[in-house]
Formats: C-alpha cells, structure tokens, sequence
C-alpha cells in the first residue's frame, strides 16, 4: 500500500539522499513487473490534507496499487522550494526518485541538472495529450515529462467589490490600473501579487509569463540568457509603475506571495488579480462573489496568455523505469485524470473527458476551465534559468516599490540578475 512520509524538512530529504530513494527500492537493477517494486515519489502536495485535490491524489496512488498489487508507491512530500535545490544534489549522488512531479517552467532547468532520464518507448503510445507534449524535454531534445495538469492565468475579481466601486470588469491593463485605483481608495487592495523570493517568486513570475506570451516575447535568446528588455516586454513593467501611481498595489506587496493573494481573494480584501486557473474552484467555493475573466489586453490586442501546468518524469537514478512509467501513464489516464478532476486540475488527455464524471453537473466548471486554457493559451519552451528569471523579478519588483524605480529600470534590473 502506500506508504507517505508527510512533509519532510530539510533533514528528511538529507536523509532520503543518504538512504538511496530509488537504488535501494524494491529489486534494484532488475525491474521486474512480476516482483515487487517499490517506487520513490516525490510530489508537493501532501494526501493526507483536508481538501478535494489532496483526497484524489491519495485515492488514485490506493487505485493503482490495488491495480497493481506487485508496485508499492512510496510518497514523501516535498516543497516546491526543495525539490529545486534537493533533486540536482540527488542527482549527483545517484539517489533521484523514481517518479518526479516538477512544475513546468522549470523542467528544462532540471534536465540540465541530470535528474531526469529520457521516458521509454512506450511513452510514444500516448498520442492524446491535448496540448502538445514534446517542449518538456532536455537539451538533446529528447522528452523527460509528460504534462499532468493543464492551467494558465485568468483575472479574478470580486464582483461585489467592483459593483461597490461602481467599475465594470477590466479588459485592458490600463483600465486594470485605474479599477485598481478605485478599489484602493475604497479600502481594498485593488490588484494581488507579490515581490517575495519565497516559493521560488512564483505569482510575479507566473503573471510575468503569461504577459510575455500576450505581447509576444521571447523570453530568453537562442543562447538561453534572458532577453526580455523590449520594447514589447517593457509593457509589463508599464503596467507595474502605472498601478502603483494608481495606488493599486498592498502596501504589504515586497512580501506578499501566491499564498498571501489567494487568501485576499477569499477573504475579500483583495479586488483584482492574476493568478492560474487551477485556483477557481477553491477560490469560488470559499466566496461566491469571486469571477474569473480572460486576460486584459496587451496593446496588440492579445488576451492569449502561456500554457503551463505540474508534470511527471522518471529519476535518472530509477532502477524502475518501467514501473515508473506504468505509475505515469496511470496517474495522466483517464481515470486518473477524472478522480483528479473533481478537485478542480484540468486533465491533459483527451480520453480522460470521456469518463461518465464529465457528464455531471458538478464538471461544469472543469469542463469551462479547460476550455478556457485551450482557447486563451499556448505552451511555449522554457529556458533552463527560470527560477534565476523569477529571482531577478522579484528583486526587480522590490526596487520599483520601494525605490520608485522606472519601467526601464525594472526591466534592466530584472535581466540583468538573470543574467548574472
């Protein structure tokens, strides 16, 4: 059965390494499906949790193994943060697990760092992804993750916030900073995010992403170093200097992070935001007045924001390859994916929608997230430096808060950490 090690601190995962996750596990070297396997798995949620996406991810791991009965998945829970700076020194030292769920913008970055092994052949057997799959590969072009869940970035607002100020839903960024303004004067924080470091910068880098993919920029160069100081790049830090004169930000911005903004929207303090789809059910389920809205639009007209999402791969270190691929395509296929749906992830396989829970009333809003994601994004291909992009953002955010720094300012300011 499945065993789970709860969250584990630094020490933990120190001793995970040092106990050899995946070289120690079941038959080491054989792979044998008619013996007993176990696998190592690392993944940010814990399943023992009180809520829908943490109840799916426990019943599907239990479904899997009952399926079969000769795999014993083995998850330890481990932070986002530390899975960044854990897995490459496992990799060094021949301990990956055998299964890694990895956020999306960061594969390539992890496949630099020799944690990944490419899937097997039989990966090519899958051919129903619904958006395409092959950007999650390393530099030889080889795939090492198949996507496990869809999401993009949406604007939320409070509606009831909105009608209170007498503002209609914004559809540009400029009428974002002036709503935002509105909103503020009204004793709200008119527009969430955030400039802390913690949790690996995540929201400015996450709206930062989607921005890009709306005007239209590169991120980084064909050499990979960040290349977003445009003139079409600098409109995201327009926007940033135009909602600060507005008064739109929290005076609590330089520490807030994605935790801080999702809790604003619940609570009701927060107007206006942009954060990933995969947020809507929680956040419309702890208050109705919440909506959602595509993007506003960048100059161009564009509300297409980036495709992006968590996805899983197998451990160079694996002795299990096979049984770790098995687990993979369980936990993407169909029933998988409709028990991972009621907590509100968006499926990546079109065979998962053909499963009876897509014809109930409660798939509704998975149903509209999906369609969503497939209609106002696109995956693009990550440079291997995004977590040192997120950095310099956040630093950058930092100094146009605190030090009223330009819009050229924040832009030089952000590539050139990124580049450093």
């Amino acid at each position: 059965m499945m065993r789970s090690s709860g969250t584990l601190a630094a020490v933990a995962v120190a001793a995970a390494l040092l106990t050899g996750c995946s070289s120690t596990s079941g038959d080491a070297g054989n792979d044998k499906e008619d013996g007993p396997v176990v696998l190592t798995y690392w993944d940010f949620m814990d399943p023992s949790q009180n809520n829908p996406r943490a109840a799916a991810l426990k019943q599907n791991i239990e479904n899997f193994e009952k399926e079969n009965p000769n795999i014993d998945v083995q998850l330890s829970t481990v932070s986002f943060g530390d899975m960044i700076s854990r897995l490459p020194q496992a990799a060094a030292a021949g301990q990956t697990p055998d299964v890694v769920k990895m956020f999306a913008p960061v594969v390539p970055q992890i496949a630099a760092a020799q944690v990944y092994q490419p899937l097997p052949d039989e990966a090519k057997q899958v051919t129903d992804w619904l958006r395409p799959a092959d950007k999650l590969a390393d530099k030889d072009g080889k795939q090492v993750a198949v996507p496990y869940d869809y999401r993009t970035c949406t604007l939320y607002y409070n509606d009831k916030t909105l009608k209170q100020i007498g503002a209609a839903v914004p559809t540009t960024w400029d009428q974002v900073a002036d709503v935002a303004g509105k909103a503020a004067a009204a004793g709200y924080t008119g527009f969430g995010t955030g400039f802390s470091g913690v949790d690996n910068s995540a929201i400015i880098s996450t709206f930062f992403d989607c921005f890009m993919s709306e005007v239209g920029q590169d991120i980084s160069d064909k050499d990979g170093k960040a290349a977003f100081d445009t003139d079409k790049g600098r409109e995201f830090a327009d926007f940033l200097v135009k909602l600060k004169k507005a008064g739109g930000m929290s005076n609590s911005v330089v520490g807030d992070q994605y935790s801080t903004v999702t809790d604003g929207l619940q609570n009701g303090t927060v107007a206006m935001a942009v954060l990933g789809t995969e947020r809507l059910l929680t956040l419309q389920k702890a208050n109705p007045d919440i909506k959602s809205a595509t993007l506003p639009k960048a100059s161009n007209g564009s509300d297409t924001g980036s495709t992006f999402g968590w996805t899983l791969g197998i451990g160079a270190g694996s002795k299990h390859a096979k049984s770790a691929w098995k687990f993979i395509e369980y936990m993407t296929g169909p029933k998988a994916g409709a028990l991972m749906a009621t907590g509100g992830d968006v499926p990546t396989r079109s065979a998962t929608f053909k499963q009876p829970y897509f014809s109930t009333p409660e798939a509704k809003t998975v149903l509209d997230v999906s369609k969503f994601v497939e209609e106002h994004s696109e995956p693009h291909t990550y440079p291997d430096n995004w977590i040192a992009i997120a950095s310099g953002l956040a630093g950058a955010g930092q100094e146009l808060y605190l030090n009223n720094r330009s819009a050229d300012e924040f832009m030089k300011i952000a590539q050139d950490a990124a580049n450093k």
